[in-house]
């Protein structure tokens, strides 16, 4: 096996333990991602089942797979079956409330950069995110869509990101059941993040325009950008405005109303018409913002960093795992846990860039650095001159 030249750790904490990945495992602990007490029958603690569980995320192999090929070296690590039987007792909601609480107690040990950040306002992004299933089986929690990834089924769940921090910082993670209701899913993420946190505003795209939604935003006088969709009565408005925008300008804000289903009920909000190239976008904002159009299309932009922060995340996601959703959702959650850890480190790096223009910066953190980092640390912990265990 190659030498694998490893990346020069910053925080200090960590260069003292002996591997990063019991570093990371005591941070899992800490915050309480798994809150139920081990059995006094099982021959295995959690703290065991947390290391091979960020072993398989980062080495993008199964579970049972992992735990194979660590029989054959007789390790002392549980088996796969035994974790994945252990983990199809909890359900899915036990884990998003004991998970939720690790994401709050997180932002508390963020380094100063970020805590500034949060003093002047969080901006966040709520997203949809879908993990493709190939299994035959359906279950309460995969939903069907548009065919992508060689598959039409989704386990989906519904991302919370701090958009505006030093690097990009997930505060919730939920699954969603097939029949679920969007509005009462965001409220219950978002709920502890307004009494606690300073919320500047909230970035949505077109699957969160819902009416209860709007409406409970302004209610709470929170600040929204959603898309608007076609089939929710914009088009007409879009079709109306389009020579306008193409003669006057390329953003325009006008009165608009959302309408509730086949009910009379009608919303009061602004919607500003931004036109990219040939595309026009179709943007709700609360019926009491004041800024110009340009201003809102470039907040809305930023959204679009959602999509390179899930690339992100698959890099620390595994290809394919149990079908069980408890169990893709640990490996889901771990797998933003690990892009938190990545984007503390990497702030702390940025910390340490020296601040002179002649000094040049040779090294930049990227997730794969982190990953190798992960892997290699848990190599030379585990076999120590064995040999490495085979990838197949």
């Amino acid at each position: 096996m190659n030498k694998i030249k490893l990346p020069r750790f910053p925080p200090r904490k960590a260069r003292n333990t002996s591997t990063l990945i019991n570093f990371v495992v005591r941070w899992l602990d800490k915050y309480q991602l798994l809150l139920n007490p081990v059995p006094s029958s099982s021959p295995f603690n959690l703290k065991d089942r947390l290391k091979l569980l960020l072993l398989t995320a980062i080495d993008r192999t199964s579970i049972s797979r992992k735990a194979r090929d660590l029989r054959e070296q007789n390790l002392p690590i549980p088996s796969g079956e035994a974790t994945l039987a252990w983990l199809k007792t909890k359900s899915v909601e036990d884990i998003t409330a004991s998970q939720q609480t690790g994401f709050y107690q997180f932002l508390e040990s963020l380094p100063e950069n970020f805590q500034f950040a949060r003093k002047q306002g969080m901006l966040l992004a709520i997203d949809f995110h879908t993990d493709p299933n190939y299994a035959k089986t359906l279950s309460a929690y995969i939903c069907k869509g548009r065919k992508k990834a060689s598959t039409h089924q989704f386990y989906q769940y519904i991302t919370v990101i701090w958009l505006n921090a030093p690097e990009p910082i997930t505060l919730g993670v939920q699954l969603l059941p097939t029949k679920h209701s969007t509005f009462k899913t965001v409220q219950s993420l978002l709920t502890p993040l307004l009494t606690q946190e300073r919320i500047v505003g909230v970035l949505a795209d077109g699957g969160f325009y819902n009416y209860d939604l709007i409406q409970w935003f302004i209610h709470k006088q929170i600040f929204f950008i959603i898309r608007g969709r076609v089939n929710a009565g914009v088009k007409p408005l879009v079709q109306k405005y389009q020579e306008e925008l193409r003669q006057k300008g390329t953003h325009l804000v006008v009165d608009y109303r959302v309408n509730k289903g086949h009910t009379r009920k009608r919303l009061p909000v602004k919607l500003a018409l931004c036109r990219a190239g040939d595309r026009i976008m179709a943007l709700i904002v609360p019926p009491t913002c004041v800024l110009s159009g340009r201003r809102i299309y470039d907040l809305y932009r930023q959204r679009f960093t959602i999509e390179t922060y899930y690339r992100q995340m698959h890099r620390f996601q595994i290809f394919s795992c149990s079908q069980h959703p408890a169990v893709r959702f640990i490996i889901v959650l771990l797998a933003f846990w690990l892009c938190n850890f990545w984007a503390y480190f990497k702030a702390l790096l940025n910390l340490l860039k020296p601040t002179s223009r002649r000094c040049r910066v040779d090294f930049v953190y990227t997730a794969n650095d982190f990953c190798e980092f992960l892997r290699t640390s848990w190599d030379r912990t585990l076999f120590n001159g064995q040999g490495v265990f085979s990838r197949r």
